[in-house]
């Protein structure tokens, strides 16, 4: 089956699927497709069985899909546990044709995502978090700060080199609340 029909058949039928990607590191992702855009897909993503943020994949980094025994298993777990009824699509995501639009909206709400970015050689990736700051014709600003809790500077990175963004997951709702409570209390 074709990719296009996998990424139906888990829209369609709420299924969850592992999207292969050409991850420097060989990083899988397990998740429901929430849309099915032209260039990217919108996954609510599984992890030990229950669903945690929504991760935004550019369709040219998946390079295939396992849908088996495993998929099949983690299926029936997580609808027999209730957490395939907690799926939830941003429905601001819907008018987004393109992950540019996406960040705009993102900076529009003030929605601060995890944005993994890809160097340059493709041959390794770094994870940025915090605010966009602004946006232009190849890239955008993102004011980051580090695993350590500290402000580092403002990066502009390249839409091309976009691996994955993510919002509303355990990580980023946490973090980023911590670091906005350290913002107010300077």
């Amino acid at each position: 089956m074709s990719l296009a029909k996998k990424y139906q058949k888990s829209l369609t039928e709420k299924w969850c699927l592992r999207f292969k990607t050409k991850h420097p590191r060989g990083d899988n992702y397990d998740g429901v497709v929430l849309l099915n855009q032209p260039s990217f897909i919108v996954l609510q993503e599984e992890r030990e069985l229950e669903f945690d943020g929504v991760v935004i994949l550019p369709k040219k980094i998946i390079k295939g899909c396992r849908d088996g025994k495993f998929e099949r298993c983690s299926n029936e777990i997580i609808r027999q546990n209730g957490a395939i009824k907690k799926l939830r699509l941003p429905l601001w995501m819907i008018a987004c044709q393109t992950i540019p639009q996406v960040l705009i909206e993102l900076m529009d709400r003030g929605i601060w995502p995890g944005i993994e970015h890809l160097d340059d050689e493709k041959t390794s990736t770094a994870f940025y978090l915090g605010p966009i700051t602004g946006t232009g014709d190849t890239g955008f600003w993102l004011y980051c700060y580090d695993a350590a809790g500290k402000w580092e500077k403002e990066y502009f990175l390249n839409y091309q080199n976009i691996f994955k963004l993510e919002i509303n997951s355990n990580y980023c709702k946490h973090f980023n609340k911590f670091m906005k409570s350290q913002n107010e209390s300077k």
